[in-house]
């Protein structure tokens, strides 16, 4: 009398050593087939990395370089309104009391003056001669030179003490010092035949670039360079302000300059950085991630495409399977149980090489390195759920095969 009859069946120990053999027994074909996933993942890993390390350096770039100045110009009037007449006084908006006003606004870390002339002859004597040279003159208080901050390579800057006193000096830029064969300082200048003294020569700015081309001189002393300029001369305030403060700081300029009459003076604030960089930020991210599914999107078709070809020259073998009892969903888990180990192993090999590349890439730039965790573990899952992915349709085609098959062979 027969007992009863033994339903074949594969437990979840014996087809996870059955994958595990399979793999090992074609230990070159499985590394391939894993290099997809390796590649895949240590890319979303280090692409993700390196963009939050760049996203982090361009912020870190745009709040220290965020609109750190202001510019007031007084209001526009007829060119013609002052041609041939005398400079009129100070301007209630230039004086000392209206740029303390200035000053005392929150945000506020230096203001002055400023008045930019038209071009004057320079020259090395009175008389005129083949070196002349022609330039613009600014004229600026020690607050407003302090906002241009030029780079000085010989002298020094004048002061408060200059402005006050209406001294004589000026500083040149050094192009132009070197068209007049000035190369030290302490020497004449001439400027429409007055004689100012060189006290400073600089070769860049930290603001108002036209300055570079531009002798400057105290506002009190381009004042009275002015009385007798045919032109009316370009007058405003200038300001550094706290980064993101430039806005703000824009829009209480006026007031504090010219309480009585704001809406005369024309502030210049140069819009707040803030929105350029999170756009930056948002392409930055948009295109990593794009970059790092197209990887994924590979390193799975690599794995389907070898774990196809792996069933049709395995034939034989699966053919023997069904044979001897193992019925297709048997074949079917063991085929995705391979291609589900050899996902999570190029996953997690994977995700290791792109926290290495990450750290390496930013150590070699002197960043500070910024990669979340979760982009690894998210990365070793991926690996998974691709080589899960990838098994389906060859384990799909390795249940078609019959078991006659083995036989044949």
């Amino acid at each position: 009398m027969s007992g009863p009859k033994r339903r074949s069946g594969l437990g979840p120990r014996d087809l996870f050593s059955e994958a595990c053999l399979s793999l090992l027994a074609q230990a070159g074909r499985s590394a391939l087939t894993a290099a997809g996933i390796v590649l895949g993942c240590a890319a979303f890993v280090a692409t993700l990395g390196i963009t939050a390390t760049l996203s982090h350096q361009v912020s870190s770039s745009f709040d220290v370089t965020r609109a750190t100045e202001v510019v007031v110009k007084e209001p526009a009037i007829a060119s013609d309104a002052n041609t041939g007449a005398a400079t009129p006084a100070l301007p209630l908006w230039q004086r000392p009391v209206a740029l303390d006003r200035l000053r005392r606004l929150p945000g506020v870390e230096s203001a002055g003056a400023r008045v930019a002339l038209p071009e004057h002859r320079l020259t090395r004597s009175v008389a005129a001669g083949a070196g002349d040279e022609q330039a613009k003159v600014v004229g600026a208080d020690a607050g407003a030179l302090a906002v241009i901050g030029p780079h000085l390579i010989q002298g020094r800057a004048f002061d408060a003490f200059h402005d006050r006193a209406g001294a004589a000096v000026v500083l040149l830029p050094a192009n132009l010092a070197r068209r007049l064969s000035i190369d030290r300082t302490g020497v004449a200048v001439f400027v429409d035949d007055h004689a100012y003294t060189v006290m400073g020569i600089f070769d860049d700015i930290a603001r108002e670039p036209a300055t570079l081309a531009s002798v400057v001189m105290p506002f009190s002393t381009a004042q009275k360079l002015a009385a007798g300029a045919r032109t009316r001369p370009e007058r405003d305030v200038v300001a550094q302000v706290s980064p993101g403060a430039a806005h703000v700081i824009g829009t209480q300029a006026p007031p504090a300059l010219l309480p009585e009459a704001p809406g005369q003076l024309q502030p210049a604030a140069p819009p707040d950085a803030l929105s350029l960089r999170r756009s930056v930020e948002g392409d930055v991210t948009t295109l990593a991630l794009l970059v790092s599914l197209i990887a994924l999107g590979i390193g799975t078709f690599s794995i389907a495409t070898v774990a196809t070809a792996g069933v049709a020259a395995r034939s034989a073998e699966i053919g023997l399977r069904r044979a001897i009892g193992a019925r297709p969903r048997h074949i079917f888990a063991q085929l995705l149980t391979e291609t589900t180990l050899l996902g999570a192993f190029g996953g997690v090999l994977g995700s290791a090489a792109g926290v290495v590349v990450v750290v390496a890439v930013d150590l070699a730039n002197g960043w500070a390195p910024v990669l979340d965790l979760r982009t690894a573990l998210l990365a070793a899952a991926g690996g998974v759920v691709t080589g899960l992915v990838a098994g389906l349709v060859p384990g799909w085609r390795a249940t078609r095969i019959e078991p006659v098959v083995a036989l044949r062979a």
